[in-house]
């Protein structure tokens, strides 16, 4: 068990985070040419992040070990970022998990009819894998996380798995994958996606949504987090789906980096998209986290995010 000292370092502003890391190229296009696009993140802290020259993905620089991030997720992760500071998700977090569930399962309604086969990779606390369950599908969600995990299984009877390779699944397995706000978090999601791709049948869909780098209405130190190691904006998601023989299905809704994907046997072509890094840089570039406390302009995140945790607890 870490210590204290180090819990706390995840928590106290203008200072760095408890780990080393190593460079690492990107791990879309492998080019290791990049642009800083800011200095700390939405707590205030030092955490440098950088953005590809070629293709423009948003990476943490230098990037966490596999066993740094492990340490994170079992010790700081879930109450930093939502909450929850012992056992299983909170309630503010079911009701919220709830409400996205539906929406999910309404979008893709047109896929998930009785018999049909579904993966949520990364399934949290469950719900979704509850909700397609109610529409007939066979669901099955994969999901590090014990506590939820264990949630899910206790609360809806469905079946998570710790982890899956290809070992765990035969190409062609499924009608509908899933993976909700997950990718951001992954050293290698372009490892994940193309694993997602083959588990995919050739006529199944993939949901797959991350936040949007670019969404407005949000001060930049709203967009970067220890959490996310990768960030991405509607190009570089793209060209992620891209790299792993998938194109968007413009028969379903989509908004910016939530998308459904189907399959194409068309070639890849370039992983580059040129110009983007530099106009990332320019566009997301927080001001210095001292300018930004003394402003005053964080209050009112900060007073939104928990007045959503209060309203979802109780309502």
């Amino acid at each position: 068990m870490p210590s204290p000292r180090y819990f706390l370092r995840h928590f106290v502003p203008f200072t760095g985070y408890p780990y080393t890391g190593a460079p690492a190229a990107c791990n879309l296009c492998g080019c290791a040419e990049s642009v800083v696009v800011a200095e700390s993140d939405r707590r205030l802290k030092v955490l440098r992040s950088i953005a590809c020259t070629q293709c423009g993905l948003i990476r943490t620089d230098p990037m966490p070990t596999p066993d740094e991030l492990a340490a994170y997720y079992a010790t700081a992760y879930r109450a930093d970022y939502q909450l929850a500071f012992a056992g299983g998700p909170p309630p503010h977090h079911v009701k919220r998990s709830g409400r996205e569930a539906a929406f999910r399962a309404d979008l893709l309604g047109p896929k998930l009819v009785p018999g049909a086969r579904l993966l949520d990779f990364g399934s949290g606390s469950g719900e979704f894998l509850a909700a397609a369950r109610a529409k007939g599908c066979d669901v099955v969600g994969v999901e590090p996380g014990r506590d939820y995990a264990a949630f899910a299984r206790k609360t809806y009877g469905v079946e998570v798995l710790d982890d899956a390779d290809d070992a765990t699944f035969a190409p062609g397995s499924f009608d509908v994958i899933s993976t909700h706000h997950v990718l951001e978090h992954l050293r290698d999601p372009a490892e994940v996606m193309e694993r997602l791709a083959r588990w995919l049948k050739p006529d199944g869909r993939l949901y797959a949504a991350v936040p949007n780098m670019a969404a407005t209405g949000k001060p930049p130190h709203e967009r970067f987090h220890f959490a996310h190691v990768h960030g991405y904006v509607r190009e570089t998601f793209d060209l992620l789906a891209r790299r792993a023989g998938l194109v968007p299905d413009e028969a379903y809704w989509r908004e910016d980096t939530t998308v459904v994907y189907r399959k194409t046997d068309a070639p890849v072509g370039a992983l580059a998209v040129p110009g983007l890094a530099q106009r990332l840089a320019e566009d997301l570039r927080p001001m210095a986290p001292g300018a930004y406390l003394a402003s005053g302009a964080w209050i009112w995140p900060m007073v939104r995010r928990n007045a959503k945790a209060v309203r979802d607890t109780f309502r």
